[in-house]
């Protein structure tokens, strides 16, 4: 019975020290919690960039777009109060060699601005991908 009065006069902790264990615990959630913010970071920037991208592709298509619309004539017809002979009017729907000249040069250089932000683009996600594949440790 003394042995029994012994243990609980002196009490000792049932789990042990846990200090040392919470600790290394806190120190494994500060890590895994400072890899996530970098990663948010990282997923921020390249909405980011994508999204920059994104509207330069879209900004070089709307230009294209409207570009044809003023180059272009237009399909209606013409009000019928005002008489036109038809050497006239035969005259008019064709475009002058000079307006297909500028029509030209500006969809060649436009598609080829287009061309090049695109492949840009495509050249960036590849480069992204090759690096978040490499990046990634299946034991963290």
């Amino acid at each position: 019975m003394s042995n029994l009065l012994n243990k609980i006069t002196s009490f000792s902790q049932p789990f042990g020290e846990t200090s040392a264990r919470k600790d290394e615990l806190r120190q494994t959630a500060d890590s895994y919690k400072q890899a996530l913010d970098d990663k948010i970071i990282d997923l921020k920037d390249d909405a980011s960039r994508i999204g920059k991208q994104a509207l330069v592709i879209g900004g070089v298509i709307a230009a294209v777009y409207l570009l044809l619309e003023l180059v272009l004539p237009d399909d209606e017809d013409e009000p019928n109060n005002v008489p036109k002979s038809s050497a006239i009017i035969e005259r008019s729907n064709e475009p002058s060699w000079l307006g297909k000249a500028v029509q030209s040069m500006a969809m060649t250089a436009i598609l080829a601005l287009a061309k090049q932000k695109l492949e840009e683009f495509l050249a960036i996600q590849n480069q992204t991908n090759a690096t978040a594949n490499t990046d990634t440790n299946p034991e963290s």
